[in-house]
């Protein structure tokens, strides 16, 4: 998709929030790959004034961040937009870990050893309303 793509071409805005440049390249080039507009911060602080400042349509959130940490930030989305959702993309694997995450208000967990279908799976389904992932998490 060229740079002068209107927004109104786009699928969907994402936002994602990751301490870590890898995962953040990697994340936005799958999502900008599959027609979605991507605007990133590297540290939740930045990331909660972006989520005011850009109207993402969903955020993706890593929960291991220095300074405002992910948990830190996946609450205060949830008190200033309740309805954005949320999708953890952590390289903690584990249970008890991702269904924290979804108990407070994360829509789906998706691991870092991702494959990139599952992450375009699960802003999909997220921008439906229909967990993805995390669904098998809530039991």
């Amino acid at each position: 998709m060229s740079d002068s793509a209107s927004r109104s071409t786009l699928l969907a805005r994402v936002l994602v929030i990751d301490d870590e440049l890898e995962p953040v390249d990697l994340l936005s080039a799958v999502l900008s790959d599959s027609g979605y507009e991507v605007v990133s911060a590297l540290n939740g602080g930045d990331g909660l004034r972006l989520v005011e400042i850009e109207r993402p349509d969903v955020v993706l959130l890593d929960l291991q961040m220095p300074g405002v940490a992910g948990f830190d930030v996946l609450r205060r989305v949830r008190t200033v937009r309740p309805d954005l959702p949320v999708i953890i993309v952590s390289g903690q694997a584990d249970l008890n870990v991702a269904r924290a995450t979804l108990n407070e208000g994360a829509v789906d967990y998706v691991s870092k050893s991702f494959e990139p279908e599952d992450v375009v799976r699960a802003v999909a389904a997220a921008l439906t309303n229909r967990p993805a992932l995390g669904r098998a998490l809530r039991a």
